[in-house]
């Protein structure tokens, strides 16, 4: 059977009742931020029953599938790809990701469509010469940039004493599997632990490539790889390795798993995180 029989498209014509606005994530607020106000601008150009929800390929949420789920129960979904440069396989697999979240629900009339690609608009070259005219417009950056332009705040230059650094996967498929939560909740564990958050950086990195072990973490420097991460579980898992000396076996995937006891200055171990 055809993917197109299995899921018969509903009719869908004129406006959609509810449109995705897709960007890449950061680590800060203000880029989020933009998105979400981009989002609200266009909400007040559409029709008022028309939702419009941002959303993040990676390293912030709501992720597509979450997006997704907040339209319901719209019938006719437009998801507009804002983020350059275009690339292929990972527009292929957001089709894909959307495809999954549709066959897991009960109803599976909802229509999803893809805008073309940001780079791909036939007004792109006309905005950005917009752009460009409003640009001369604008100050120097010498007039903006503020005298202490030369200097640099002193932690800048120096390295934070942690023993060890937990690389957290937000890349487009664990993000999907929610590892922004994961980040978070680990970020809320290092906080309330002062002995944690003395001995563990925690870092976002882009895919590591197990997918579908995520969402994954490496602990350095032992490389021990966690997958399977929630954000229930990751806060024992990444505490047992630091504070413990102990590698979770339910959730490893990769590396040792044993580790040296050498600077073993916790508590009992803890019951192994489920």
């Amino acid at each position: 059977m055809k993917t197109s029989d299995a899921f018969p498209a509903p009719s869908c014509s004129g406006l959609p009742d509810a449109v995705v606005v897709l960007g890449r994530g950061g680590t800060g607020a203000a880029s989020r931020q933009s998105l979400t106000d981009l989002a609200e601008a266009l909400r007040d150009m559409l029709e008022p029953a028309c939702q419009v929800v941002a959303a993040f390929v990676d390293k912030a949420s709501p992720s597509l599938p979450e997006a997704l789920q907040q339209c319901l129960p719209a019938r006719c979904i437009v998801v507009l790809p804002l983020f350059s440069p275009d690339e292929p396989a990972l527009l292929r697999w957001l089709h894909k990701l959307a495809m999954r979240w549709r066959s897991a629900q009960q109803e599976q009339g909802t229509q999803v469509r893809f805008a073309d690609p940001l780079l791909g608009a036939s007004a792109m070259p006309a905005l950005l010469l917009a752009q460009i005219t409003g640009a001369m417009r604008i100050s120097d950056i010498a007039d903006t940039a503020g005298d202490n332009w030369q200097h640099d705040p002193h932690a800048w230059s120096q390295v934070p004493e942690h023993q060890h650094h937990a690389l957290v996967c937000t890349g487009p498929r664990c993000t999907a599997l929610g590892a922004v939560d994961v980040w978070h909740s680990l970020g809320d564990a290092v906080q309330a632990s002062s002995t944690l958050r003395g001995r563990l950086r925690l870092l976002q990195t882009s895919c590591q490539y197990p997918c579908n072990q995520g969402p994954l973490a490496i602990v350095y420097p032992e490389g021990v790889w966690y997958g399977r991460l929630t954000a229930g579980n990751a806060g024992p898992v990444i505490e047992s390795h630091v504070l413990q000396r102990r590698v979770c076996r339910t959730h490893h995937v990769h590396g040792p798993v044993e580790l040296s006891p050498q600077d073993l200055r916790a508590g009992p171990a803890p019951a192994e995180p489920a």
